[in-house]
């Protein structure tokens, strides 16, 4: 399954559980961002390959739906505030406990 993650200025959650589930047997997993600065701004090709896009925040799920016509891939919103640094723990914590009813259980936990 492809799997679009989506935050804000993907930075920190899209980011983190990119990483996350990197690797993740019948996965295959990136990310982007709703706001032109973001490090990546979610692009149609983005959501024509994505199967499942994740976001965040309900604000990501609606910018989605009137930015982009036609087929939307599934959206699901996981409900994961914004405040944290893309390597802060809790950010990891909340992000697995959020995800893994949706995709399952992430990949091993990564040393920095």
């Amino acid at each position: 399954m492809n799997v679009l993650f989506v935050c804000t200025l993907n930075h920190a959650r899209s980011v983190a559980a990119e990483r996350l589930y990197r690797g993740v047997p019948g996965l295959s997993v990136r990310s982007a961002g709703t706001d032109p600065r973001a490090a990546h701004p979610v692009t149609d090709q983005d959501l024509l390959w994505a199967e499942r896009v994740i976001v965040f925040e309900p604000a990501q799920e609606a910018w989605i739906r009137s930015t982009f016509t036609g087929d939307l891939p599934d959206i699901i919103d996981v409900g994961v505030p914004d405040g944290h640094s893309l390597h802060d723990p809790r950010l990891d914590a909340e992000l697995r406990d959020a995800l893994e009813p949706v995709l399952g259980r992430p990949g091993p936990r990564q040393r920095r």
